[in-house]
């Protein structure tokens, strides 16, 4: 008798504390939209437990590296100053002198240093921007190459050093091909507006249907070459740079499936098979047979593991219900440009960590960006910014790695709650400089315990009555995100 009522002393005891754990995430998960997994074009978004190491990492490094690092203006040079082919194709190699992406410095290695420093739990790198050059290995007829043109496979060499340093290994991947004059002219009957001179020619609709067969081929080629992939940043799913990604999936197709009838249709070749139907694959379909496990965003048309939040405009609204990602540069520029040498031309730090502060708050994850010069360095001034983030992810790393934003809803430019087993850490985001602060009405019974400064350690005064917990005598900062932890028995 004895024995069992020890046992189940035991067990209430383990109840309570599992309790105690979860309360606040129970009230998260009534108060709080939750995440709707959808099916689309045949296939289903991933469920939670794929996507948590994302929700989990919460801050990621984005590289965008490639020829446009030459010239120094930016990932969009080709296209924005008309460059043509044969003339911009002169950037991969030594004749074209002092914009010559020659790549001496490219130490992937020194990449994933600066990603821990910063805070960076992800990463992901550029295997093709608009450009259509590709810093892998590709074997597809009119692909151009880091192989063809340096005998270097650059992603290669990321993937390792990023696996090296543990972080999770993103691989951004364009659709569109401006080497492709299809692209603006899919069914060679009306050609689109564009800065490469390209009029309508019947032979485009044939080029375009090449352009979405390199497309296939080089997607199977990255899902198939370096591993487990666990992360795809798609980008360009737009056709002549008009409408949406969605507009345009009837001609990329980036579902489960491919259509027979569809009039751009890829060589079985350069693409997959589905073994059991014995229909060919779309591109999403090749993705998730090679990579079950990997998370892709909405871009391709398809309609996205993840969301994408991209710019530096600041972040408002509510919790967000899906898991959306925000990504941003450190200028207004995502390739290398001079101004990244300059850190009074970066964006100050204050929003860095500002932008960041929102993310947390609605459950987001945070993608910071930097562009290495045609070397393969990242500028120092890019650098010391990014480290200086770094210091604030270390100092507040608790209210961000593992948590989940809630259990309320923020404030824009005021306040808001990220939380973790039994601790709630609330930040303030600037616009908040009171000296006391009350959380919402507490569930009955649930009681806070101790209160203090996030990165000091600081005690921070707390009082509870009934269901409201009050935090006084806070020293708060105007324009100056401030982080206070409270712990819950």
């Amino acid at each position: 008798m004895i024995r069992h009522i020890i046992s189940l002393c035991f067990m209430i005891g383990i109840a309570i504390v599992a309790s105690a754990q979860t309360t606040l995430d129970a009230l998260a998960k009534s108060t709080l939209p939750q995440r709707e997994v959808k099916t689309d074009m045949g296939l289903t978004m991933q469920p939670e437990e794929k996507i948590r190491w994302m929700r989990d990492a919460r801050i990621g490094m984005f590289i965008h590296w490639g020829l446009y690092a030459g010239p120094a203006k930016g990932e969009w040079y080709m296209e924005r100053s008309s460059v043509p082919i044969d003339e911009y194709r002169r950037l991969a190699y030594a004749e074209s002198g002092e914009q010559y992406f020659d790549a001496s410095d490219y130490r992937p290695a020194e990449w994933m240093r600066l990603a821990k420093d910063m805070g960076a739990r992800y990463t992901c790198l550029t295997t093709q921007h608009h450009d259509g050059y590709c810093l892998f290995e590709s074997h597809y007829p009119t692909a151009f190459t880091s192989v063809q043109t340096h005998n270097r496979d650059f992603v290669r060499k990321y993937v390792e050093a990023a696996r090296e340093a543990g972080m999770r290994v993103g691989l951004y991947k364009t659709l569109i091909n401006w080497r492709h004059p299809g692209y603006y002219d899919v069914t060679g009957t009306d050609c689109k507006r564009n800065n490469f001179g390209y009029t309508t020619a019947a032979w485009h609709k044939e080029d375009a249907r090449q352009m979405k067969e390199e497309l296939f081929m080089q997607t199977r080629e990255l899902c198939s070459n370096y591993g487990p992939i666990d992360y795809i940043f798609w980008d360009g799913g737009w056709l002549a740079q008009q409408g949406t990604d969605a507009d345009a999936a009837y001609f990329w197709e980036p579902g489960l499936y491919t259509d027979p009838q569809n009039p751009w249709p890829v060589n079985p070749f350069f693409a997959m098979t589905d073994s059991v139907t014995g229909r060919q694959l779309g591109l999403m379909g090749m993705v998730r047979r090679l990579q079950p496990d990997l998370v892709a965003n909405l871009r391709s048309g398809w309609c996205g593991d993840y969301l994408c939040d991209e710019g530096p405009k600041e972040v408002k609204g509510p919790i967000r219900q899906n898991l959306v990602e925000k990504c941003m540069s450190l200028t207004w520029q995502w390739g290398y440009t001079t101004e990244t040498e300059d850190i009074g031309k970066l964006f100050p730090l204050s929003q860095i960590i500002r932008t960041c502060a929102d993310c947390m708050v609605r459950d987001m994850c945070f993608l910071i960006n930097v562009g290495p010069d045609r070397h393969g360095h990242i500028p120092d001034a890019a650098q010391r910014r990014l480290r200086e983030f770094g210091q604030w992810t270390a100092a507040n790393a608790p209210a961000i790695y593992g948590t989940r934003g809630g259990p309320w809803q923020p404030v824009d430019g005021q306040y808001g709650f990220t939380y973790c087993d039994n601790m709630l850490y609330v930040f303030f985001l600037g616009g908040y400089t009171d000296d006391t602060f009350s959380l919402p009405e507490l569930p009955k019974g649930m009681k806070a315990r101790h209160a203090y400064m996030l990165d000091s350690g600081q005690n921070v005064a707390l009082r509870q009555k009934g269901q409201t917990v009050t935090l006084t005598h806070l020293l708060l900062k105007n324009d100056e995100v401030t982080v206070v932890a409270v712990e819950f028995k």
